[in-house]
């Protein structure tokens, strides 16, 4: 069922249905301000049909329905190009972002501060999936395979720097007898 001859405008009948009666049964302040007496609202549901086709024979009186439409709206020419455009401005938007994941030491940040990773916490934290590799294979090897070393032994930890490094702060001691 539709309501449009427009291609690929079909709706699914209930739901056709459901708006149709909706749209229809529309009054000035909705249903709520006659439906708390209960004749006004038992008159209203047996007259709504005739309301309704009211409302639709008037509507080609008024030369509102198109029956021949054959595109639809956003297929216009003006409309692809407002689109295209508003596109391309997203486009343009995020390509001037500067992506926070990409692994080049120059370009590492730091998402919460924004601000730029020096090159020693950069190769740390660009190694940090190798060495946790390592550490792994280790801690098996040594651990559960050879049993060369206790299971319960402590792990060596790693001293890697972290973005905590760059953000670090230094206190600054107030000078004596000033």
């Amino acid at each position: 069922m539709s309501r449009s001859d427009t291609p690929a405008f079909r709706t699914a009948v209930d739901m056709t249905i459901e708006q149709t009666i909706n749209k229809h049964a529309k009054t000035s302040g909705g249903i709520v301000g006659f439906s708390r007496s209960l004749p006004a609202y038992y008159r209203w549901c047996v007259t709504r049909h005739n309301r309704a086709q009211y409302i639709s024979e008037t509507y080609p009186m008024a030369n509102i329905e198109s029956k021949n439409c054959e595109t639809h709206k956003e297929s216009s020419l003006f409309e692809r190009k407002l689109g295209e455009k508003a596109v391309k401005k997203i486009m343009d938007t995020f390509s001037a972002f500067l992506n926070p994941f990409n692994t080049e030491k120059e370009h590492l940040v730091c998402i919460s501060s924004g601000r730029k990773v020096p090159g020693g916490v950069a190769d740390d934290l660009l190694k940090v999936e190798d060495v946790g590799k390592k550490s792994f294979k280790e801690f098996v090897d040594t651990r559960l395979k050879d049993k060369t070393t206790r299971f319960h032994k402590p792990l060596t930890k790693t001293k890697l720097k972290t973005f905590g490094f760059v953000s670090k702060s230094t206190q600054i001691k107030p000078a004596k007898n000033v």
